[in-house]
């Protein structure tokens, strides 16, 4: 009888402790769009861009030029040169597609770089705001397919940030 008894007392417990928890959700990525600064990182990513555009350029024009050149002077050429220009020009051709296959490798990892401390800071906050108000789950509703009930900390979260 003692059993059934501690029994019945630990699953009592465990329930009210299970329906005791709070749950939340936050919607990030509206957070992120209000966070003073945020429009600057946009600015960033389009000159980091501009400037990868710029080398491109660059490098098809000098395959361009150097082509034209071998075009107009490939009656003249020993067979030797020829193939040492046709080789140049194979190079520079693979260097620009290498370029083009590494180019939003390199866009995306900007992003990431500086987007990251912007991120943490709202992380930060989201924590913050969890402890402050005891809730036990926050859930972030841009990954969310369904919810229905818990409270929206989103506004907690951008009072802690100073936004609105």
């Amino acid at each position: 009888m003692k059993k059934i008894t501690l029994i019945v007392t630990a699953c009592l417990l465990c329930m009210t402790t299970a329906f005791a928890q709070k749950y939340g959700h936050v919607n990030s990525n509206e957070v992120m769009k209000e966070m003073p600064g945020i429009d600057s990182i946009q600015i960033k990513i389009a000159d980091f861009h501009k400037n990868l555009e710029t080398v491109y350029e660059n490098m098809v024009n000098e395959f361009q030029t150097k082509k034209d050149k071998f075009d107009k002077e490939a009656g003249t050429m020993s067979s030797s040169v020829r193939k040492l220009r046709e080789d140049e020009l194979a190079s520079i051709q693979n260097r620009i597609q290498e370029f083009q296959y590494n180019v939003q490798q390199d866009i995306e990892d900007e992003q990431y770089r500086l987007i990251a401390p912007f991120q943490e800071k709202v992380q930060n906050a989201i924590n913050d705001v969890a402890k402050e108000t005891k809730y036990s789950y926050i859930f972030d509703t841009q990954t969310l397919l369904y919810y229905d009930g818990g409270d929206d900390i989103t506004p907690l979260v951008k009072k802690k940030l100073g936004i609105k």
